[in-house]
C-alpha cells in the first residue's frame, strides 16, 4: 500500500504518521518509504516538525470529541496555537465544577491537562473564574485552523449541530429567559459576524427549532420552541448549569 499515492498521502500528509511509523507496518526500511514520498513529489517534513510529531503529544479524537469541542467552540471555548505543529484547548468559567468537568471529559478523548486548574479573583469587581489549560497536540491544530482561518474566531461552515454540540454551546453562551406568560432561550453570539449568526439560524431551523437574531446580534429561540430545543440537546450532564434546563 506504500506504493499507491493516495494511500501514503493520506497515511504521511493528513494523519502525520513518519517514514518509520508507515515503514514499520510493512517490515521494511524508513528509506523505502522516503523513495516513494519524492517519487510522487509529497512534501517532506522538515527535521524540526519531524522530531516533534514524533516526540510531541498525541491523541485520537472520535465524532464525538470533535462534536464536543465544536460545542465548547461556539461558546467560550479557545484553542491556541503556540507552534506551526500543534495547538491546545483552554477555557474559563466561574463554576470549579464545571472546569473539572471539562477536563474530564478533555481526558476521556485522550487529551491531558496542562499544570493544574487556575483560579482567579477580580478584585475590582469581586467575582472568581477557574481556568483550564490541556497539553499541546498536532489533533488540535487543524480545529484551530477551522475556527481561526485568519486569526478571527468565526463560525465554520462545515461544523454539524449535532445534540452533543447544541448542548454544549447552550451551556457555555446560552440563558433561560423567563417572563409572566412564557420562557425563552437566548444564545449569545455577540462576538460572531452577523452572516454567521444568520447561518446558525438556518442550521435550527433545518432541524425544526424557530430561531431568529434579535438586537445585539443575539439568537432568540421562540419559546414555541423551547421545549423542542430541550429534548433535542438531552439532559444537562453537570449540576451547576442544571437551571438552565428547570423550565
Amino acid at each position: 500500500m506504500y506504493k499507491n499515492k493516495e494511500w501514503l498521502y493520506n497515511k504521511y500528509i493528513n494523519e502525520e504518521l513518519s517514514t518509520v511509523q508507515i515503514a514499520d507496518m510493512f517490515e521494511v526500511c524508513a528509506n523505502a518509504i522516503s523513495k516513494w514520498l519524492v517519487k510522487y513529489n509529497i512534501p517532506r517534513r522538515s527535521r524540526a516538525e519531524a522530531t516533534y510529531l514524533a516526540s510531541g503529544n498525541h491523541c485520537e479524537l472520535s465524532e464525538s470529541a470533535i462534536n464536543w469541542i465544536n460545542g465548547e467552540m461556539l461558546g467560550d471555548g479557545h484553542i491556541c496555537s503556540t507552534s506551526k505543529y500543534s495547538a491546545k484547548f483552554q477555557y474559563g468559567s466561574k463554576y470549579l465544577e464545571y472546569i473539572e468537568y471539562v477536563r474530564d471529559t478533555l481526558k476521556s478523548f485522550g487529551i491531558e491537562q496542562s499544570g493544574k486548574i487556575y483560579k482567579r479573583i477580580n478584585k475590582k469587581y469581586g467575582n472568581t473564574a477557574y481556568h483550564y489549560y490541556s497539553r499541546a497536540y498536532p489533533e488540535l491544530l487543524p480545529i484551530r485552523k477551522q475556527w481561526y482561518p485568519e486569526g478571527k474566531k468565526i463560525v465554520p461552515r462545515d461544523i454539524k449541530l449535532t445534540p452533543l454540540t447544541i448542548r454544549q454551546w447552550y451551556i457555555g453562551d446560552g440563558s433561560l429567559a423567563h417572563d409572566k406568560y412564557s420562557k425563552n432561550i437566548i444564545l449569545a453570539t455577540y462576538g460572531f459576524l452577523i452572516k454567521d449568526v444568520k447561518w446558525l439560524i438556518n442550521q435550527l431551523t433545518k432541524i425544526k427549532i424557530k430561531a431568529n437574531r434579535h438586537k445585539k446580534n443575539v439568537i432568540h429561540i421562540s419559546a414555541y420552541s423551547v421545549k423542542d430545543f430541550l429534548e433535542y440537546i438531552g439532559e444537562c450532564p453537570i449540576e451547576c448549569y442544571q437551571y438552565k434546563w428547570n423550565i
